[in-house]
């Protein structure tokens, strides 16, 4: 491991700064589970900024408006378990649970887990399909993106050199609502998604949208299948889901799966999603 500056700054403001005068040489350590892995391979930084010390980024909100803010410092284990995410963005909770094991969830945070960018990223599917967005921070000001324009490939995000993610905020629902997440691993434990996926059903629009992931280097955001209803066939339904999500989406091979394999994966995905969401339960 290479030598570097550790500071941990009180304020955003004071990080920012930090951030800016290392000239793309900082990094970010909140949870730090992939950050010290980089680390110890001998990369990446010459400054490290620590901003667990600053209270806001250690919070989870609900605005009166019922929009959900999680700070940027919040472990992903507090998510997973929070009664009332579990109840209203069950995705985004079974998202969080599905990430390693429990000791990395107690450490790692969304907001890291979001910014390393690796395309196999459990929580990046629910927070897109819920139209998530995320509130960031530079020296030059504060911004909001949405998640869905965030991620450029692999472990490669819009955010500037001197820009850290301060919360992400997931919008409040519409009545009816219904979400869900699922994944295939090569088998039972802590394994990395072969692909996963997170479906939304908006009823009063009609709309059924799926989010995919680990199936390219960004999650595939395939377009709203339209025309359904509570009381749509979920067979059906799940086969229109999954022929509209293999037009948009182009898996590669690797060492966890073919190509095939994945695009057969995430076929069987988007109907179990389906099922769930149409009140058929959990089937294959």
């Amino acid at each position: 491991m290479s030598g570097f500056r550790y500071e941990r700054p009180d304020t955003v403001a004071e990080a920012t700064l930090l951030l800016a005068g290392a000239h793309g040489g900082a990094r970010i350590l909140a949870g730090g589970t992939d950050l010290l892995l980089a680390l110890r391979g001998d990369r990446l930084a010459t400054l490290v900024v620590d901003i667990k010390r600053i209270p806001e980024l250690g919070a989870v909100v609900w605005t009166p408006a019922g929009d959900l803010e999680i700070g940027a410092c919040v472990p992903v284990q507090d998510v997973a378990d929070d009664p009332r995410i579990r109840s209203v963005f069950p995705a985004l909770a079974e998202g969080a649970e599905a990430i390693g094991s429990l000791q990395i969830r107690a450490r790692a945070t969304v907001a890291g887990n979001l910014s390393n960018a690796s395309p196999c990223m459990d929580t990046a599917p629910p927070l897109v399909v819920l139209g998530g967005r995320l509130r960031i921070a530079g020296a030059r000001g504060a911004r909001d993106a949405p998640l869905a324009d965030f991620f450029v490939g692999v472990k490669k995000t819009t955010l500037a050199p001197d820009e850290l993610v301060t919360a992400v905020i997931v919008p409040a629902p519409p009545p009816g609502f219904r979400n869900a997440f699922d994944k295939i691993k090569r088998g039972h434990g802590h394994d990395l998604a072969i692909v996963n996926a997170a479906a939304a059903f908006d009823p009063g629009a009609g709309t059924l949208r799926v989010v995919l992931g680990s199936s390219a280097v960004r999650p595939a955001v395939v377009p709203a299948l339209t025309g359904v209803s509570a009381a749509s066939d979920p067979v059906r339904t799940g086969e229109r889901l999954a022929a509209l999500a293999l037009e948009h989406i182009q898996p590669i091979d690797d060492v966890r799966a073919s190509a095939e394999y994945r695009r057969d994966m995430a076929a069987l995905l988007c109907r179990r999603l389906t099922r769930r969401l149409l009140g058929a339960g959990r089937a294959s």
